[in-house]
């Protein structure tokens, strides 16, 4: 706790006052206002003689101003501080009626034996304003890094909404042709052919789905989320290409767990790098038999998830720097993904490690919390 003794007025603090870039702000233990110097007129928008005499929670927006005096009154009762000798973030409200974020720091001074309080209020609106910039730059980045996933599973995404896309028109003209049959239509055989195209049709829709949510952009809400679904869902989106490629791929759900407070759109993105990763490494390496597995174990306080592959792994060098910005072993690569994927993980109250495989091969580890965090 702050605590001076001040027996005459200062010319230092009238000096002080004038010349402090932040707002300073001196008060009886009513509340009154006594000081309000230049930094305060200009953050506040009151000049000082419209200030003086008045009681201080005419700076600050309801319910703060309706529990500022209760502070002080507690304070010289109990001598129990809840403000005072402490810096907190608050809400300040300008002379125009608009409010703004700001530090205050209270303090004690003593002025003939009657204590009085000094504020030191500095505004935060431009630190506010960078914060929320550099969330929008994170979420940009987010989206940007998706669509790229998009445009390397473009051949895949093409090829799975073709297939149900044929299927539909050969079920609807196999119905055509029955119709023109001499005789009556065996209405069993119309019924398969009508229940045929309304599959095909639900299968479509679900990949656009997919496809949807994979790419939307803007802030996501975290809810709870049954984390072998997103696993199955990512491997929806790779069915094409493991098969291209001669991949297999292998996944054991573990039903036990809970369901997990993420944002699903975001763990996706995490499991869709690392499965992307496993895959060009295979194929990169020209590695025959190509295999990659994940694994879910559910530990104390967190579910793990473990990608494996059994492609040439990491070289020894590369590791210490395979999670930086801009970092590629890939001639073609960003050098975001896996930057990209660690932050995700932490931003969820977790991890993603990397470590060699057994045998060889890489295997990436991401950690969840299994309890909501926050």
């Amino acid at each position: 706790r702050i605590a001076l003794t001040i027996e005459s007025p200062a010319a230092p603090l009238d000096a002080l006052m004038e010349a402090a870039a932040d707002a300073i702000i001196i008060i009886d233990g009513q509340g009154v206002i006594l000081r309000f110097n230049p930094a305060a007129e200009s953050m506040f928008g009151y000049a000082s003689d419209e200030v003086l005499g008045r009681n201080v929670s005419m700076l600050m927006p309801e319910p703060q101003s309706r529990s500022h005096d209760g502070y002080i009154h507690n304070y010289r009762e109990t001598g129990t501080a809840r403000i005072i000798g402490k810096g907190r973030e608050v809400t300040g409200l300008r002379s125009d009626g608009s409010s703004f974020p700001m530090h205050l720091s209270v303090g004690e001074i003593r002025r003939s034996g009657e204590a009085h309080f000094v504020g030191i209020v500095r505004d935060l609106s431009d630190f506010r304003a960078a914060q929320e910039q550099v969330r929008r730059l994170e979420e940009q980045l987010l989206h940007a890094d998706r669509l790229v996933i998009l445009g390397e599973l473009t051949a895949g995404i093409a090829h799975e909404i073709n297939q149900p896309l044929t299927a539909i028109a050969a079920y609807a003209d196999a119905g055509c042709a029955l119709i023109h049959r001499d005789g009556d239509t065996p209405r069993q055989d119309m019924r398969s052919i009508c229940e045929r195209i309304g599959e095909q049709s639900r299968r479509a829709a679900e990949v656009v789905q997919r496809l949807r949510k994979l790419v939307r952009s803007g802030t996501v809400g975290r809810s709870r989320h049954d984390i072998n679904q997103i696993i199955e869902n990512v491997l929806l989106l790779y069915e094409y290409e493991i098969k291209k490629q001669n991949i297999e791929i292998s996944f054991e759900p573990l039903e036990t767990l809970e369901k997990l407070f993420v944002d699903d759109i975001q763990i996706q993105q995490i499991l869709v790098n690392l499965v992307k990763n496993g895959i060009d490494a295979i194929s990169a390496a020209g590695v025959r038999d190509g295999r990659i597995w994940i694994e879910i174990a559910a530990q104390e306080n967190v579910a793990v998830v473990a990608v494996t592959d059994n492609g040439p792994g990491v070289a020894a060098q590369d590791r210490a720097r395979m999670f930086e910005a801009f970092f590629t072993t890939k001639p073609k690569g960003v050098g975001l993904g896996l930057s990209i994927c660690k932050s995700i993980a932490a931003a969820h109250g977790g991890s993603l490690h990397y470590a060699a495989a057994p045998g060889g091969g890489s295997r990436f580890t991401l950690s969840l919390p299994r309890r909501s965090i926050g």
